[in-house]
Formats: structure tokens, C-alpha cells, sequence
């Protein structure tokens, strides 16, 4: 799916699932802390969102970035092509993020591919609810994982176990592009790192 198309089926997307959640322009923009007029215009296709407002929209949404990138509205499938695996491109840090497992698979476990280039930094805001636990588990390069004031370096098959309550930055201080899966899993408690 090429870039254009990719921003019009996540903008319809996002659009569908702020009037499902029942939230006109002005309530989201009030609890995502993202202005109405971005909103309107990434629902219209008209901006290519970065991951950061993303994060803000799916928190304010209740929903994971998975949720809004798989862009599906058919019945679970319980097997996804890598050619049917949708892809989507961070415009600001030139991250890649790939959603590798079928859309609403039952197990509830998601895995995400992200190749993360030199130098990029992806922040993500705090979720208030909703709140779900992941792991990233390292398979090439290294990168640093900051939970709040607390980093953590990975490099190739560390595995680390997090939430999303509390702040995340994902940074690649090397010349050399990371990659690494995200499993999320939905619904689990979660206590502090």
C-alpha cells in the first residue's frame, strides 16, 4: 500500500473509531491534547501522522496503534501474508512499523516488526487507561529504551517486558538500523519495572 493510500485508511479509520467511541473533533482534541484542526486534517488525508500523535489519538481513543495500522474491518483471519502485513512509515523519524500477526487474533497477542533507522528517536506519552504490557525482544542492532528517567540499552536477543502507563522513548544512538518485535498482549496487569 503506497503512502497516499496508506493516510486516507488511516485517517478513515481513526474517523471511524472516534464516532464508534461516540467523541466529536473537539472531545478527542481535548483528551488526546492534539489541536482539532491536525485531527480533522489527518482524518481528511490531508497530514501524515507521525507516531507520536498517533500514540496521543489511540490513548484518547482507547485503542492501540495496532488497531488503527491493521486497518481491517473483516472477521479474524488466522493467517496474514507478509505481502497483506500492513506497513507504515513514521514521516518524522523514518520509522517502520509492520503488523505482523492477523488482524484480532484470538490468542489477544499482537506482534509488531519495527526497524528503527540510525539516530531516530520515537517518543510515546503515558496511557491513563486501557493501559495493556509488551515485550520488545532485539534482533538486529542495539537501541535504548528510556521508561520515564530510567533507560535501558538492548542489543541483539535481549528481550524486555514493559507497559505503556508510564512514558516510553525508543532511541537508536548507533549508525546502525535496529530491528525488533513488539508482542502486546491486551488485558494483563501490570506492576512497576
Amino acid at each position: 500500500m503506497d503512502q497516499q493510500k496508506l493516510d486516507r485508511a488511516i485517517g478513515r479509520r481513526l474517523k471511524t473509531l472516534r464516532t464508534q467511541a461516540g467523541m466529536t473533533l473537539n472531545e478527542l482534541a481535548a483528551r488526546s491534547g492534539v489541536s482539532r484542526a491536525m485531527i480533522g486534517r489527518v482524518e481528511r488525508a490531508q497530514s501524515s501522522a507521525t507516531a507520536a500523535l498517533l500514540n496521543k489519538l489511540c490513548a484518547a481513543l482507547d485503542v492501540t496503534l495496532s488497531d488503527v495500522v491493521a486497518l481491517t474491518e473483516k472477521p479474524p483471519e488466522r493467517l496474514v501474508r507478509l505481502a497483506d502485513q500492513p506497513l507504515w512509515r513514521d514521516p518524522d523519524s523514518g520509522y517502520r512499523r509492520r503488523h505482523a500477526s492477523p488482524p484480532d487474533a484470538a490468542s489477544g497477542i499482537e506482534i509488531i516488526v519495527v526497524d528503527l533507522p540510525a539516530g531516530a528517536r520515537v517518543s510515546y506519552s503515558p496511557w491513563g487507561r486501557n493501559a495493556f504490557t509488551q515485550q520488545l525482544l532485539m534482533l538486529e542492532g542495539a537501541i535504548a529504551v528510556h521508561i520515564d528517567a530510567k533507560a535501558v540499552r538492548l542489543r541483539e536477543g535481549d528481550c524486555l517486558d514493559f507497559d505503556v502507563m508510564r512514558a516510553v522513548i525508543f532511541e537508536n544512538e548507533t549508525r546502525q538500523d535496529a530491528r525488533y518485535v513488539i508482542i502486546v498482549r491486551r488485558g494483563a496487569s501490570y506492576g512497576k519495572m
